[in-house]
C-alpha cells in the first residue's frame, strides 16, 4: 500500500478498491469518481495493475460520449476500453485490470459508467438541481437548453448538482451530480448568475467559464425530470424513448439487463414532462415547491 493513498472509498454506494494503482491516479479517481455516501448494498468494483488479456479477434467500434468517442472490444461479460482497461462485470462485482500509462479520462467515464449501471445506477445526459434535499432534473438533445437553465437557476438560489453527468437510482428515487463544473459563457453568467463572477474562475479551450460545483453530501430525492423538446404530457413510449437516448448504450449484459430494469423503475415511479426554454424555470419552481421560481 503506497503511503497516503486511500485504501477503499465510495462511488455510488459501491465500495471500490484501488491500493495498487499508482498513488497520483488513486487520487485523481478519488477526486473526480468518490461520493461520500454509505454503500447501498454490496456491490463492488476492484481495480489492479496487471497486463491485459488480448482482447477478441475482429474490428472495434466506437462508444460514443457527450464529447469524445472510445474504442471498445467485448465478448459477454469482458470488455476492453481502449488500450488500458479490461472489465469483468457481474451481477455484485466488477473487476478493472489497468495499464496505467495507456488510459485517458474518457476511458474511465465509460469504465465507472459500465460498472454503476450494474450496480443498478442509471446515467442521464442531464443537468440537475436541489433545493433541501429535492432535486429536479433538466435534459434535451445537445444545445436544447439544459446547461443555461442550470445557470438560470443558480442564479435564483438553487444548489446545482450536475451540469451533464446525472446519476438516478430509479428504486430510491435518489440523484446524484458527478460534475465538478458548470461551463457557461461570460454572458450567460453576467446576465443569469453575475453572482458568480465575484469567484476567481477559470475559463475551458472553447472560451466558456468553468463555475465550480460543491460536492454533493447527501443524496438528493428526484421529484420530475423535465425534458427539452418532448410535449408536456409525453405518452409512456415516448418516455421510454427518452430515457434510452439520455442513458445511452450499455456494453454488457448484466449492464444492459439493469438498465432496462431502471428505465422501467423510472418510468413507473417517477413523472417526466417536456418542457421549454420559456417555461422551465416555473416548472421546476412547481416541482421544487418554491412559489417565486413560479413567478
Amino acid at each position: 500500500m503506497t503511503l497516503g493513498a486511500p485504501p477503499d472509498w465510495t462511488s455510488l454506494g459501491a465500495q471500490v478498491s484501488a491500493e495498487t494503482l499508482p498513488l497520483s491516479l488513486q487520487q485523481e479517481l478519488v477526486q473526480r469518481w468518490a461520493t461520500p455516501f454509505r454503500p447501498t448494498g454490496a456491490y463492488r468494483i476492484d481495480l489492479h495493475v496487471a497486463p491485459l488479456p488480448p482482447p477478441p479477434l475482429g474490428p472495434a467500434r466506437e462508444a460514443s460520449l457527450s464529447t469524445s468517442t472510445v474504442r471498445v472490444r467485448g465478448s459477454g461479460t469482458q470488455v476492453w476500453i481502449g488500450a488500458g482497461l479490461y472489465l469483468q462485470v457481474g451481477a455484485d462485482h466488477t473487476q478493472i485490470t489497468v495499464q496505467p500509462q495507456a488510459v485517458h479520462g474518457a476511458d474511465w467515464l465509460l469504465a465507472f459508467g459500465e460498472a454503476h449501471r450494474a450496480s443498478g445506477w442509471l446515467p442521464l445526459h442531464a443537468a440537475a438541481v436541489a433545493q433541501a434535499g429535492r432535486a429536479v432534473a433538466v435534459s434535451g438533445v445537445s444545445g436544447a437548453g439544459k446547461s443555461t437553465a442550470a445557470l438560470r437557476l443558480a442564479g435564483a438560489g438553487l444548489t446545482v448538482l450536475a451540469e451533464d453527468q446525472t446519476w438516478v437510482h430509479p428504486a430510491a428515487a435518489e440523484v446524484v451530480g458527478l460534475d465538478r463544473f458548470l461551463r457557461a459563457f461570460p454572458d450567460s453568467v453576467g446576465r443569469f448568475a453575475p453572482q458568480q463572477l465575484e469567484q476567481d474562475v477559470k475559463a475551458d479551450t472553447d472560451g466558456k467559464l468553468l463555475l465550480p460545483l460543491q460536492p454533493q453530501r447527501e443524496p438528493a430525492h428526484l421529484k420530475a425530470l423535465l425534458i427539452f423538446g418532448l410535449p408536456p404530457r409525453p405518452t409512456r413510449a415516448e418516455r421510454v424513448r427518452a430515457l434510452w437516448e439520455m442513458t445511452g448504450v450499455p456494453l454488457t449484459p448484466v449492464a444492459q439487463q439493469r438498465s432496462a430494469q431502471a428505465v422501467s423503475e423510472f418510468v413507473q415511479r417517477l413523472p417526466l414532462e417536456g418542457t421549454d426554454r420559456d417555461g422551465v424555470v416555473a416548472q421546476v419552481g412547481e416541482w421544487l415547491e418554491l412559489p417565486l421560481l413560479r413567478m
